[in-house]
């Protein structure tokens, strides 16, 4: 009764909805095969390499990272299968066309109707429908029990508002949650929501998230191989090697602002222009998010006659400036380990944030603004371990800073329990490749 008045809305829904689209799409310059594909209407143009196929279905971006993730994993350990992903937003097709580079068949996912489903399994014929996070979509999971196609929950969450809603229909999602062979879930508290709602405690385990099994490389170069040693930690020789570089001696407090936004820069310069005159020898460290915007904030900054360095310059010849404006891809990651305070940018203006989990590996807990809709889940990994911290403006981050300034060994604890909170993801992705592997063999 459930599933077909399910059905019932999803058919309403789709009829009201379609006299709009054309119009939509002729306005928006979108193609009408999106919609076709979306029915089922297309031909696999794929070169199937392998006997067994697993299905990925991610909502968008964040879904599809964890999802390559889990892909990456799986062929570490020599398993081999055809992948398929398939998203629900345009972007998350993007990424994962991109991120795949045409080793995976990528496309938009289907509308969850019986018929339409049902064509898609067909054509696609999985051995195994891996659905990421919460995309429970009930005729999905339906009809690929029925057509036996092994069912896994990976990098499953349920935030307490999602929880709350699927209560309200309890004896309809019970039904959805037992149409899961296997599931993983990232914490503790999602396992008891999920089992609460009806899935058998005995195919649920946990795993961290796989979005954030992040490795520390180890330095490479010549003149760095000595810290890279059994006895330093890899974030320690990230810390020894930048502070060196950037001629920083090892008590030099540091304030670095990654992946900023446009009005974020001057932000950051606000909270550095109050925090220098309490800080002795503060340095701030911008790393704008997006390098075409260097050249405007330099022009910005010297308009100001703010005293700066580019990073290149620094590395070039010697550090004579308190701000470092970073100039350079790919450093970020590993340049966190030299920062004693972190905000992370994309959250004071409303971008979505970044990946809060990157300075936490190094051990470091990071500030961030409110705008963090595309990490809401490393958020609430951080938040729930008192490890990370949101603050609505400049005078908040000020306020914050400085109290931690005063009280290292509290903000040290807050360190420790980030790069705690971190730590629990790695390995995620094999773990859950693995889950994948028990069913395939």
């Amino acid at each position: 009764m459930y599933h077909k008045l399910y059905t019932v809305l999803g058919w309403l829904l789709v009829a009201v909805a379609m006299p709009f689209f054309v119009p939509y799409c002729l306005l928006s310059g979108k193609p009408v095969s999106t919609l076709r594909q979306r029915f089922g209407f297309f031909t696999p143009v794929h070169s199937w390499q392998h006997k067994k196929r697993i299905w990925f279905h991610a909502a968008s971006v964040g879904e599809v990272q964890a999802a390559i993730s889990i892909i990456s994993a799986f062929k570490q350990k020599k398993a081999w299968a055809d992948i398929i992903i398939t998203t629900v937003t345009e972007q998350g097709w993007i990424a994962a066309t991109r991120q795949t580079e045409g080793t995976a068949l990528c496309l938009l996912a289907p509308v969850d109707l019986p018929w339409t489903v049902n064509r898609f399994i067909r054509k696609l014929q999985p051995s195994v429908y891996v659905c990421l996070e919460t995309e429970l979509w009930p005729n999905m999971l339906r009809f690929a029990k029925s057509h036996g196609v092994t069912t896994i929950l990976l990098n499953g969450r349920l935030s307490e508002r999602a929880f709350e809603r699927y209560k309200r229909i309890a004896p309809f999602i019970s039904q959805v949650l037992r149409c899961f062979d296997a599931a993983s879930v990232i914490q503790a508290i999602d396992r008891d929501r999920y089992i609460s709602l009806g899935l058998d405690p005995e195919k649920i385990a946990v795993h961290g998230n796989a979005k954030y099994d992040l490795r520390i490389e180890p330095l490479s170069s010549p003149d760095s191989s000595w810290l890279n040693t059994p006895d330093i930690t890899p974030g320690e020789a990230l810390n020894r090697h930048y502070r060196c570089a950037l001629m920083l001696g090892q008590s030099i407090p540091v304030l670095l602002a990654g992946s900023t936004h446009s009005g974020e820069e001057e932000m950051m310069l606000d909270v550095y222009e109050t925090l220098a005159t309490k800080i002795p020898n503060l340095v701030l460290i911008v790393a704008p998010r997006h390098l075409e915007r260097l050249e405007l904030i330099k022009a910005t900054w010297q308009r100001k006659e703010i005293a700066f360095q580019t990073f290149s310059q620094v590395l070039a010849n010697q550090r004579t400036s308190h701000i470092i404006l970073v100039d350079s891809m790919g450093e970020l990651a590993k340049l966190y380990a030299v920062a004693t305070y972190v905000f992370c940018g994309g959250s004071l203006v409303p971008r979505g944030g970044h990946n809060i989990i990157e300075p936490a590996i190094l051990g470091k807990s990071p500030f961030y603004g409110p705008y963090m809709s595309d990490f809401s889940d490393a958020r609430a990994l951080l938040e729930s371990a008192e490890a990370g911290f949101t603050i609505h403006n400049v005078q908040e981050l000020i306020d914050k800073i400085w109290y931690f300034h005063r009280h290292s060994e509290e903000y040290q604890q807050t360190s420790r329990r980030s790069l705690a909170v971190a730590l629990a993801q790695q390995g995620s992705a094999i773990r859950q490749a693995e889950l994948i592997c028990q069913t395939l063999e």
